[in-house]
Parts: structure tokens; sequence; C-alpha cells
């Protein structure tokens, strides 16, 4: 209900207002960013005339009564009337309050970058749901973009599933398989990415673009942009956590928006706010995390923050990454350790070779060059501490050179590095040793990659009758996602027993990590500081593994073809 008295448009205007009063007494912890953006607008009001814009508080408070239409579809506010926060009725009454000397609009592009949980879907759907009932736009197309399909349907979906919970919306409005129409005006929200067809002549008025920092390529924003041209006020709306690769075209953006909210640069078609923490900000200060998100006590519960702390602390790794990036809101490159030292070290549970006698395994082979160190990783699951063994050949001119500055010596002198013979690998030699290896325990599976079964290894373990176990593994991103996080899982725990395998040890801190824009991983062994072969065999071990105990090869997305 509104406050007596108050329409709902007006009750959210005073929660704006009051947003505005906090930032800048400092009663909310703002960041930079956030502060620059409302200080902005207050400047803005005061050079209004100057600039040749106007604010229109009647627009506002219309805009803003909207939120009354929209009711919580999930969680324990499901079913309930939708009320936006006061930074939520800010960035609102900020976009749709701003206007030209001509009355039109005057934001046509902005930008919010705010941590994940704290509504960014439901004020992106809102806002699409305006541009195609509320905006008085005649043939208003609205679009959800995003790097794939199911990110672009995501804001889509939720979009589809406010109508279904409101009266009047329901009544007004068509949710169809791949569109959602308004008949009045003959208006429809799509959701668009790379995978949909027939992108050619794209009209947009209103466009969201979703999790931007994923895009690989500007393609389709420039797409949506160009087809802008034809429409009276159109609007772009970016929303969006923060990354890791600044490479990325919305990094460069993001650049270009921190400058007009310094004042380096002048874009008045522009709304910006960025909610992050500042730099020389501690992120294990809770302070920090307020500042960062600003619904946390609200839809971000200070337990679930405590409990993702918890993991970053104790995990490391791609943990700590995923709670700055996607907590916090901090641009973070991968750290320089995947998994720190320490941890790997405690990987230590006095497993011996009598132990793995009869017991099931699960084996990979990486072979990662004819000239380089290839690795066979045995993975023995069923262990009270499951155990993983390795092996490593190089040629034996490898063991001369310094270049990847470890002492192949002492590690072949004590039997850790296989050689074998000449400046490249002997394959012949190779199959043999690989042969015994296997002979000795209860293979379950050998995974390879196919795209690296260079000259004739893999016929060579068919000849010599492993064909039974031998299994494509194909090392995609599908593919390696779920074991490399089990293998993260594993060591960070210290279940694992890697059985003080020095080699393991220095290719565990050479690991760097890539991930893609759905939080998939994979160990990347171009940006890997050193060799690394022997942790991705130990993640294709570990993935053939997991294959077989689903009995379902989809759900661990493990995709390998049976070379009987």
């Amino acid at each position: 209900m509104a406050k007596k008295g108050l329409t709902k448009g007006e009750e959210y205007r005073l929660k704006a207002l009051s947003y505005i009063d906090r930032v800048m007494s400092g009663e909310r912890p703002a960041g930079k960013y956030e502060r620059l953006a409302v200080e902005r607008h207050l400047n803005d009001l005061k050079m209004a005339m100057e600039k040749g814009i106007y604010f229109d508080d009647a627009a506002a408070r219309r805009y803003l009564s909207f939120c009354q239409l929209i009711k919580h579809f999930e969680g324990e506010w499901a079913g309930q009337e939708f009320v936006p926060e006061d930074w939520q009725c800010f960035i609102l009454y900020s976009i749709f309050g701003w206007k030209t000397k001509d009355g039109v609009r005057r934001f046509r592009y902005a930008a919010v970058e705010v941590p994940r949980k704290n509504g960014k879907t439901t004020l992106a759907a809102i806002i699409a749901l305006i541009g195609m009932i509320a905006d008085g736009e005649n043939g208003a197309q609205v679009y959800s973009a995003a790097v794939d399909k199911d990110q672009a349907g995501i804001c889509w979906n939720a979009a589809g599933q406010m109508i279904a919970r409101s009266k009047r919306l329901s009544k007004v409005c068509k949710v169809w398989k791949t569109s959602i129409t308004y008949e009045e005006t003959a208006s429809f929200y799509k959701p668009l990415s790379k995978e949909t067809k027939n992108k050619d002549g794209l009209n947009p008025h209103f466009a969201i673009c979703d999790e931007m920092h994923a895009w690989p390529t500007d393609d389709i924003y420039n797409l949506i942009t160009s087809g802008m041209g034809a429409r009276k006020q159109p609007l772009i709306f970016i929303i969006t956590t923060a990354g890791f690769n600044k490479e990325s075209p919305y990094f460069k953006m993001r650049k270009v928006y921190i400058d007009i909210l310094e004042g380096v640069k002048t874009d008045e078609n522009t709304f910006a706010i960025i909610y992050c923490p500042d730099e020389g900000d501690d992120w294990h200060d809770r302070a920090t995390w307020y500042k960062a998100s600003p619904n946390l006590g609200v839809s971000v519960k200070e337990s679930f923050m405590e409990i993702e702390y918890q993991n970053a602390i104790n995990k490391g790794g791609t943990h700590e990454v995923s709670f700055k990036t996607k907590n916090l809101n901090m641009w973070v490159d991968a750290p320089d350790v995947w998994i720190s030292d320490d941890l790997v070290v405690r990987c230590d549970h006095g497993t011996t070779d009598d132990m793995l006698d009869g017991q099931k395994c699960w084996g990979a082979i990486d072979l990662a060059s004819h000239m380089d160190i290839n690795a066979l990783a045995l993975y023995f699951p069923e262990l009270e501490h499951p155990a993983m063994k390795f092996f490593f050949w190089i040629p034996e001119a490898k063991v001369k050179e310094k270049e990847d500055r470890v002492d192949y010596r002492t590690w072949v002198s004590e039997g850790w590095v296989k050689i074998t013979p000449g400046n490249v690998i002997d394959i012949n030699y190779f199959v043999r040793d690989v042969s015994e290896i296997l002979l000795r325990y209860n293979m379950q599976s050998l995974a390879f990659d196919p795209a690296k079964a260079y000259h004739g290894v893999i016929q060579g373990l068919m000849a010599e009758g492993f064909d039974d176990i031998l299994d494509e593994f194909n090392q995609s991103m599908r593919n390696m996602s779920e074991p490399t996080k089990e293998l993260e899982s594993l060591v960070a725990s210290g279940k694992l027993d890697l059985m003080q395998n020095p080699v393991i040890r220095w290719m565990f801190r050479n690991v760097a990590i890539y991930r893609d824009a759905n939080e998939n991983i994979k160990i990347d062994k171009k940006r890997s500081s050193e060799k690394v072969d022997g942790c991705v065999a130990a993640a294709m071990a570990i993935g053939t593994n997991m294959s077989y105990e689903d009995n379902d090869i989809s759900n661990v997305g493990v995709a390998y073809v049976s070379m009987k």
C-alpha cells in the first residue's frame, strides 16, 4: 500500500530523493562511482537550462508508478507486490525523468553495474515492459540481448512471469513461446542473441543488454544501436556484474562511463552508475560489502555473503575470484595461483602403491607434444581418501634444457619422470611403457583428447589390446568445466591424495584458469606460466569417472565416444 495520501509514483519519488540525501550525507556508504552518479544528477539540476535539458518530475513519477503492477514470482516474496528499493527508484527516476528541451527523453543509453542477487533481472524486466507497454511507442520492438540464448531468455522469462501474476498486465499482454506481445500498440518483446535467426531489419525501441561483461564481441550491440535510428526516444539498458576479461567490449565502454562520471568526457545521452568498492578498500571488511551491494540485507542475505566469503577464504582460486567479481563487483584478473601451494601440500594421506591394487581406476592421458612433457593420471575414487597417481614422460633432450626452470634430472633420478630416447617422444617406447602401467591396475577407462592423439599413440594402445577402455574426451569447455571444478574442490578441501608427487605440485602452481560467461572453467594452457599437463589429465580422469558414476553422460557434460 502507498503511504497515506500518496500515490505510488509520489512514494517512490520520495524514496529516490531520500537515496540522494543518504548518499550525499554519508549515511549510505557509497563508492566513488555511485556518489558521482548522484552528484551528476544534482549538478545537472543546477545547470539544466545551460545544458538545454530539464527534469520532468511528473513523468518520472508516472514511470515509477508502473512498479505497482509488478509482483514477485520467486523466492520468499513470491506473489507480493514489487516495491523498489531507494537506489532502484533513483535509477528509474533519473532515466525517465530527464528530458531534452524538445521534450524527448535525454538518456538513450543507461548502464548499471551491480553485484548478483541485487535484483538486476527484476529491474531490467520492468524497464523492458515499460518500453513495450508504457512508453507510448507504436510498434515498439523490445529485446533482451545476451551472449547466448539461455542468458537472453532469463530477463525475458522474468517479464513473462510478471505478466502472468498481474491481473492488469495479463489482460493486455500475451506470452508466447518466443515473444511477448502488447496488441494495443502492436508491440513485442523478444530475446536476442547471436543464435537468433533473421536479425537483419531490427528496429529496437528498448533493448536490455544482459551481463554484458561476458560478451566476447560487440556485434549484437552494434546491430541494436544501428537499428535505433528511426525511434524518437530509444533506450539501451546495460545491466551487468563485473568480470575478469579486461579486453572485453564492455570493459572498454566502462572506462568511458567512468570518464563521464568523473567529468573527463561529456555525454548528455548516457546514464551510468557503478556499485563497487573503491581502490584500496579491504574486501574482507563487511563495510566494503555494503558499499558494493546496495541490496545487502534485503535480497542479498548477510548469511549468504558470509558463506560465499568463507568459501573464498578457505578454497581460494576461482572461489575468491567469483566472490570478488560476482558478490563485490570487483574486476579481477585470474589469480597468480589457482590453488595455493599450502592446499596442494595438504593432499597427502599416506596412500601407497600396494593400496591401489585391485582398486577401480579411471585414467586419462594428456598428449601435449611429441617434443614436450606427456602425462598420465590414474584416479582411484573408491579409497577412503581418493588418490591420484601420475606418470610423466619427456624426451631425453628435454632433460638438458633449462627453459622450464625445473630440475628434470632430479625428478628422473627419483622416478617421478620417465625419459624416452632421442629429441622427441619415442612413440613405441611410450606405448610399451603406458601399456605396462595399464596392465598393473584395474582400469575402467582411459580418456584421451582425439585432437591430440598424435603419431599413432592411441593406435598403438589399441594394438596392445586396450581398445575396450579407450574413451574419447574432447578438452572443450563443456567437457572440462565440471571435472575441473571437482578437481579444485577435492584439492582445496584436502580430500584428494596426490601421493607426494613433486611434479604435480609444481604444475598446480602454474595453472591459469579460463572462465566463460556462465562461470564454466577450464585450465588455460596458453595463459599458464609453465607446464600443466598433469592437472589437465587429472581433470579428464575425474571427468570420465563422473560420467560412469552418473550413468548418463549428459548430466556431467562429458562427451566421450567409446573406441570399441
